[in-house]
């Protein structure tokens, strides 16, 4: 079983703390924006991350390829194609990075179900 660990830290600002870190399960990678960041590279990431703003939100066909992705243009923006794991704690997955959605999810989404979405950030608390 594949462990999710701190990759790489990019620093916004050491001295007010802030960082885009790169998270990976070994097959997705995603980079979440910390304040404060107190994560060093090869840390285990044990929480969920927290998506925040949410938007677009539709389920999505079985065949579609799980990941996420930078929205061009947009420094923190994602995209996101992600496996429902718990519509009551909405919780979502991409391979072992678990993520908490702030918004909700969209109605008749069930556990198991595919979901695409975009967002204006996804964080590292």
């Amino acid at each position: 079983m594949s462990t999710v660990i701190v990759k790489n830290i990019k620093w916004i600002s050491q001295i007010s703390e802030e960082a885009e870190v790169e998270i990976s399960d070994g097959e997705f990678t995603c980079i979440a924006f910390s304040h404060p960041c107190r994560a060093s590279i090869g840390d285990k990431v044990n929480e969920p991350l927290h998506i925040f703003s949410m938007k677009n939100a539709m389920r999505c066909t079985e065949l579609a390829e799980l990941g996420i992705w930078n929205i061009q243009g947009q420094d923190l923006s994602r995209k996101v194609i992600a496996r429902v794991l718990d519509t009551s704690e909405q919780v979502v997955t991409v391979g072992k990075i678990t993520m908490t959605i702030d918004d909700y999810l969209p109605g008749g989404i069930i556990v198991g179900d595919l979901i695409e979405f975009e967002c204006a950030r996804i964080d590292l608390w």
